[in-house]
Order: C-alpha cells, then sequence, then structure tokens
C-alpha cells in the first residue's frame, strides 16, 4: 500500500488515468460509440476535407496518417472511407521490432494478417518507415485522453512518441477521442519524451490547442480553442 505522503509518480499518475478512461470506453455499448465516432469525424472532415482538396489541386502530398481502432476506440471506418473517395493515400500503423511502427497503405478489402509483434490485426502490404508522413497531409492519431494543452495519453507502449520524434512540427497531429476524454490542461501526466497534439477531434467539436494549424493553416481551420 502506498504511503499517503508519498507523491505519485508520473508513470503511477499515468497508469491510473489510463485503468480510469479504458473502464468508461468497456461501458460504453456499441450504438454509442458508433454514434460520437461518426459526429467527431464529420467534424474532423470539415478541416482535411478541404485540407485534401487543396492540397490535391496544389499537386502537393494528400497522404494522411489515421490507425486501424481497437474495439472501445472511435471508430475511423467512416474517415478512411472518405479519404479514400477523395483519392487520399491512407496510411496506418503496422507494428515493428523495437516497439516502432512501420506503416502501410489502407485500401477497401486489403488483407490482414496477425502482428508478429502484437496481438493485432495489421493490413498486409509494403512497410514504409515514418519518413513517409514528412510531407503528409495529417496525422490523425488514437489516444486515450488530451489535456487542454495538448499533452496526450497513449497505451502506454511509447509507439507514437518515437515516432512523433522523427515527424516534422509541421505535420498537423489530431487525436480523435470521446468528449469526456478531453480535460484541463495539467490532468494528463506527462514526461519529456511526451509529444504534444495540435488539435482533438470529438462530437463536440475540433479544437486546436494554438498555432501553427489553428491561425495559419490555409484552408482557415480556425483560431485556438474554437470549435469548427
Amino acid at each position: 500500500m502506498r504511503d499517503m505522503d508519498t507523491p505519485e509518480t508520473c508513470a503511477e499518475a499515468k497508469a491510473r488515468l489510463r485503468t480510469q478512461v479504458r473502464s468508461r470506453r468497456r461501458e460504453r455499448d456499441d450504438a454509442e460509440r458508433a454514434r460520437l465516432s461518426e459526429a467527431a469525424v464529420g467534424h474532423l472532415w470539415s478541416w482535411l476535407g478541404p485540407r485534401i482538396a487543396e492540397r490535391a489541386a496544389a499537386g502537393a502530398d494528400t497522404t494522411v496518417a489515421t490507425v486501424l481502432p481497437m474495439p472501445t476506440e472511435p471508430d475511423t471506418a467512416s474517415l478512411r472511407t472518405r479519404l479514400h473517395a477523395a483519392d487520399a493515400r491512407v496510411l496506418v500503423p503496422v507494428t515493428a521490432e523495437g516497439r516502432r511502427m512501420d506503416w502501410t497503405v489502407w485500401t477497401p478489402g486489403v488483407a490482414t494478417a496477425r502482428s508478429a509483434h502484437a496481438p493485432v490485426e495489421e493490413p498486409v502490404g509494403e512497410r514504409l518507415p515514418t519518413s513517409a508522413l514528412h510531407t503528409a497531409a495529417a496525422l490523425i492519431m488514437p489516444g486515450l485522453a488530451v489535456d487542454s494543452a495538448g499533452m496526450r495519453l497513449g497505451q502506454g507502449g511509447g509507439y507514437y512518441d518515437r515516432a512523433l520524434a522523427a515527424l516534422p512540427d509541421r505535420l498537423p497531429r489530431v487525436a480523435l477521442l470521446f468528449p469526456d476524454e478531453v480535460l484541463p490542461a495539467g490532468q494528463v501526466p506527462a514526461e519529456a519524451t511526451d509529444r504534444p497534439v495540435h488539435g482533438v477531434a470529438t462530437a463536440d467539436g475540433l479544437v486546436w490547442f494554438g498555432p501553427p494549424f489553428a491561425d495559419a493553416d490555409p484552408t482557415g481551420a480556425g483560431r485556438a480553442g474554437q470549435r469548427d
């Protein structure tokens, strides 16, 4: 048992918050998850759709990285379908040795196989390094929580923090979450290796935490803290 005078470590605080969020997610039924996911994707698309169209017209990279979600996470199916219909290249992560991620192209009906490195199904295809995202249009990230300073709580494997360390800050990073997972600043425990996101999309709206993508985005996504 913890001595009440002993301060909680960052790792312990993260573990406690993960337990709380995972418990709430398990209690959410499929219909509610689907409703909240679709609403969040709609808000996200109000920014991402025009961004993809503008980049396509300019001959720029329209790659968007997202994720094949776990059963309790916000569903990305409609996002991936919209991206495919817009002729964007959709990349999803595949696990690699050393708790690293590679990336592969997702298309509707792509074959999947059990990962050799994690208990998940992954698309089968050419593996691309994280550098494939250097000129991408956006990275849409999973997570368990984000605070209003942009600090994100992941599942604990460090996969995304390692990937983000190799990516330029100009790449928009947006977390896709449920509304009750957006917390006040300072409520997501953070370490030096943790990388913030630029924004978060939930069923309540798309919120930016500051520049460059709120104030300087060419699509006019809105100002910091403003919902679409």
